[in-house]
């Protein structure tokens, strides 16, 4: 039983040591924002699923489906130390517009589409409603004022367990298995129901 036990706990804190690097996505893109190189541009893509976790953001790994924010955010270099080239983009995209459509790669449709937008602002935003868990692709594109298209693509799954929650399942079963254990030892009346039960199986 010892023994048992012993293994139990190591898996225990196996499982418990891979929690951080699953996280945030495990470098999948999962965290709380990614950046997408379109052209020499740098945006930040962030998602929101406010009716199930608040303000909480995500990048290519939403838990959810339903009414979704993705939001488009441009990585300005202002304020910074850098100059020339660098500088110039902040100036040059402010008369771009950029516009994106959400794909679902199962069969190809086109779930939400936002029309060009100037990215004055340097936001960009929608609400996607995702009816259905799978996999998604994010088409981006920044059009300069003389047409010129730059263009990059964001893969988003959704809805669909990435085995975080295998994991928990695996963790809390262990924590069980460890209260049985103290039990078995504190409570003779139970150690000795239990020693019986093992010793059946021990004839088989």
């Amino acid at each position: 039983m010892r023994s048992l036990f012993q293994f139990f706990v190591a898996l225990m804190l196996g499982f418990a040591s891979l929690t951080p690097a699953f996280a945030d996505g495990g470098g999948g893109g999962g965290g709380d924002f990614c950046r997408v190189l379109v052209g020499d541009f740098t945006l930040m893509f962030s998602a929101y699923q406010p009716q199930l976790t608040g303000d909480r953001k995500y990048c290519t790994q939403l838990p959810g489906l339903g009414r979704t924010n993705l939001v488009f955010d441009y990585e300005s270099k202002e304020g910074t130390t850098s100059v020339g080239a660098t500088r110039a983009l902040d100036q040059k995209i402010k008369e771009m517009k950029l516009t994106f459509k959400v794909v679902r790669e199962s069969d190809g449709t086109v779930i939400a589409e936002v029309p060009p937008k100037k990215m004055r602002g340097g936001i960009v935003e929608t609400v996607v409603d995702f009816e259905q868990p799978g996999n998604y692709e994010v088409e981006v594109k920044l059009v300069d004022p003389n047409g010129k298209e730059y263009e990059n693509h964001l893969e988003l799954l959704v809805g669909v367990d990435s085995g975080s929650q295998m994991r928990l399942y695996m963790i809390v079963g262990v924590v069980l298995l460890a209260l049985v254990y103290i039990l078995y030892l504190s409570h003779a009346g139970f150690r000795a129901k239990v020693d019986v039960v093992l010793g059946k199986f021990k004839n088989f």
